[in-house]
């Protein structure tokens, strides 16, 4: 995988309408996995795309199963 395709966290935050701290805590809740380089945190494109998955839902405000 070349690291160009890797997201950073403000990408990722963007992309989910979320705030910073929103993402950290579900990165340290293990929700979404990081890739850790030096002292930079990436996520991949697929990881975000099954977290994306995995919140789907079929009604509003109904919580995913």
């Amino acid at each position: 995988m070349n690291q160009d395709q890797l997201l950073k966290l403000p990408e990722v935050a963007d992309r989910l309408n979320i705030s910073m701290s929103t993402l950290r805590r579900r990165i340290a809740a293990g929700d979404l996995p990081v890739v850790v380089i030096g002292r930079g945190h990436r996520v991949r494109p697929e990881d975000l795309a099954r977290y994306i998955e995995a919140h789907v839902t079929d009604a509003p405000g109904k919580a995913p199963s």
